[in-house]
């Protein structure tokens, strides 16, 4: 077991205050009872929490934001299941090329991209909707569930599906009733991540959003133009809750996967040679 000194514990310590002092400071001051945004907050006070909820402006982007994450994070995962079992499974296809298309969104700037999702939607009519702007997210999330679910497969042992096609399994069935399940919980920390990534995502969606058509990076950016309010800080604290709260949910996905891996490993070869008949 390697021993960790004082220095790299401080040193660790110092680093994750640097991180998180800044998030402590929005919080903070979000629960002022005064009209500037300052910390410590004048007094404490729900006034400018009130404040958000009751904006229709800021309940739209909260909407739109949800919306476009979820059908984010379900494209990202068809998309990032289906190029990681290109990657690990496929013929005739080389994997290094599944691999370079799959992580192309994170070696392209997003200037780049945006730039060009916003020539091609304006041509399409995909711009300032809710279908165009997850499309968009998507793609910038599909390499966190590809990374996840390849992982998933490359340590996944090839015995378990080859048991299941030797019992009488097609590939199709295989892969429904074994493999798949085996890589749902990888690729549901992948789908996660492409949630928050969407939320956070600001440089594309100010090429594709319209007056009436804004999500909330976009609508605290505008804030933040005109100058910094305590709701502003009041919105970024809600933000930052259902990013803790999406990483509460990544926490217990290993533990998801075991229970999976478990059931699937016991039941699945018996479950698939019960049905052989059906097929």
């Amino acid at each position: 077991m390697i021993k960790v000194g004082r220095f790299t514990q401080g040193f660790s310590l110092f680093l994750a205050l640097i991180f998180i002092i800044p998030t402590i400071v929005v919080i903070g001051s979000s629960f002022t009872s005064g009209e500037l945004l300052r910390f410590p907050p004048d007094g404490f006070s729900w006034r400018w929490y009130d404040e958000v909820i009751g904006d229709s402006a800021l309940a739209e982007a909260f909407r739109n934001s949800l919306v476009v994450g979820v059908l984010a994070a379900v494209i990202a995962m068809a998309t990032g299941i289906s190029l990681a079992l290109a990657a690990a499974r496929g013929r005739g296809i080389p994997r290094g090329f599944v691999t370079a298309l799959a992580l192309t969104p994170l070696v392209v700037p997003l200037v780049v991209a945006a730039i060009g999702f916003y020539f091609v939607y304006v041509r399409i009519g995909l711009t300032g909707n809710i279908l165009g702007m997850a499309i968009a997210h998507a793609v910038l999330g599909i390499p966190y569930v590809f990374i996840n679910v390849l992982a998933a497969l490359t340590g996944l042992s090839p015995n378990v599906e080859e048991a299941a096609r030797i019992s009488g399994a097609s590939q199709l069935r295989t892969l429904v009733r074994i493999t798949l399940p085996l890589v749902a919980p990888s690729a549901a920390i992948g789908g996660v991540l492409a949630f928050i990534s969407s939320w956070e995502e600001l440089i594309v969606s100010l090429f594709l959003v319209t007056p009436d058509f804004k999500t909330v990076p976009v609508v605290l950016w505008g804030e933040i133009r005109e100058g910094i309010s305590p709701a502003t800080s009041a919105v970024a604290t809600i933000v930052t809750l259902l990013s803790i709260l999406a990483s509460v949910l990544i926490a217990l996905v290993p533990w998801l996967r075991t229970k999976i891996r478990a059931l699937v490993t016991k039941n699945g070869v018996h479950d698939v040679r019960n049905s052989r008949e059906g097929l």
